[in-house]
């Protein structure tokens, strides 16, 4: 919540943001930190719309002042994390993904960004583990099952394709329009039952990604080869 010390500049900040003038938004966010230098919240929007406007750079800068506003604070240490990850520094990244998941050891999300982090670092051993307990704890979230299911399709020789589509079932039932559920189904399913994997691929054409539409279209298009 943004204090009355800089309510001017955050709004103007958000309504910066809605124009889509990002360098403009991020300035006004500059200036509130000359009323309030160590506020937490700050910091982090200004960690988000850095990563929204792929400033790696400043992410992992504010992602640092916030370390030292509260060195403790899981979220804060995930950040860090994440924008060292980002910013290519690899073996930064890994051991404050790890500390992260050790201070808040029920966090869906701090196990899904120490797999993907491990995924990247090529070290797949933990990383159905992870995700499969982050499943257990989410089974109905869009994230983890996804991110599940997509590392069956990969890495799962043979049974792949019917683990990720087991681990969707639920997913698809509590989120019926989630497109990239469908499209994960649809890819689960093209060899097995390719006419589902077309409705599920068609699902995908409804939404408003365009990636994932032109990865849905590419899709039907072998479908029907």
């Amino acid at each position: 919540m943004a204090k009355e010390s800089y309510r001017a500049q955050w709004d103007r900040s958000r309504a910066y943001l809605e124009t889509g003038d990002l360098g403009l938004a991020l300035q006004e966010l500059r200036d509130a930190l000359t009323l309030a230098p160590d506020d937490a919240v700050l910091w982090e929007e200004i960690f988000n719309l850095s990563l929204l406007g792929g400033l790696t750079q400043n992410a992992l800068a504010a992602a640092l002042r916030l370390r030292k506003l509260e060195p403790e604070n899981p979220n804060f240490i995930g950040l860090h994390a994440m924008a060292a990850l980002l910013a290519g520094k690899l073996t930064e990244a890994l051991p404050l993904f790890e500390e992260a998941l050790q201070r808040d050891p029920e966090s869906v999300e701090a196990r899904r960004q120490l797999a993907r982090a491990l995924d990247v670092a090529g070290q797949r051993g933990r990383v159905r583990t992870l995700l499969e307990e982050a499943v257990a704890k989410a089974p109905t979230d869009t994230g983890a099952p996804n991110d599940l299911a997509v590392h069956y399709l990969e890495h799962v020789p043979q049974e792949g394709p019917a683990l990720a589509a087991s681990v969707l079932g639920p997913v698809l039932e509590a989120h019926p329009q989630d497109p990239t559920t469908h499209f994960n189904l649809a890819l689960a399913l093209r060899l097995g039952e390719p006419a589902k994997a077309r409705h599920h691929a068609e699902q995908v054409l409804q939404g408003g990604d365009k990636e994932l539409r032109a990865k849905a279209q590419q899709l039907l298009k072998m479908l029907s080869a």
